[in-house]
């Protein structure tokens, strides 16, 4: 049985993340099937074959089932907010999906700061991030953009 982890995030504030502060790097996988079809059951997403069966993906040209593109970001999403804590704000996100990640591929979550500022009493980084897989090829580059409070402020850690 597939068992879901759950927690809280930590409260966290905008000087936690100085620039270039980088998330120790996630891995998930390696990725099956299975984590696709459960995926595709919480989104009621079943409309690309190519996403569930083989032989439907080796008809349109691809070596075989591929992993949907807003499920590896899911992914990403997830862990890069449990990294900035709790109390963070993701005001903008993007990925592109530059790579496919088929079954028996790993995922290798990271992510950096690449700006802090403060703007209109809040702490606000820019963060690019990626999932590489195990040959070490981009799969899901992206960004966003968060919002956190600070520490001057009385909230958060």
């Amino acid at each position: 049985m597939y068992k879901v982890e759950t927690r809280q995030p930590a409260a966290r504030c905008f000087e936690d993340f100085p620039e270039g502060s980088e998330m120790p790097e996630v891995v998930k996988g390696p990725m099956t099937a299975g984590h696709q079809v459960r995926w595709a059951g919480a989104c009621d997403n079943y409309a690309s074959e190519f996403h569930h069966s083989s032989s439907a993906a080796k008809e349109v040209g691809l070596p075989g089932l591929v992993l949907s593109g807003p499920f590896m970001a899911s992914y990403m999403l997830t862990e890069i907010t449990h990294w900035l804590g709790r109390d963070a704000r993701i005001a903008s996100f993007w990925d592109r999906n530059s790579g496919s990640t088929v079954p028996g591929d790993l995922a290798r979550i990271r992510a950096r700061v690449t700006s802090a500022r403060i703007e209109g009493g809040k702490g606000v980084l820019d963060i690019e991030c990626d999932i590489v897989n195990q040959d070490g090829k981009s799969t899901t580059p992206g960004g966003l953009v968060a919002e956190l409070p600070l520490r001057a402020n009385g909230s958060g850690g």
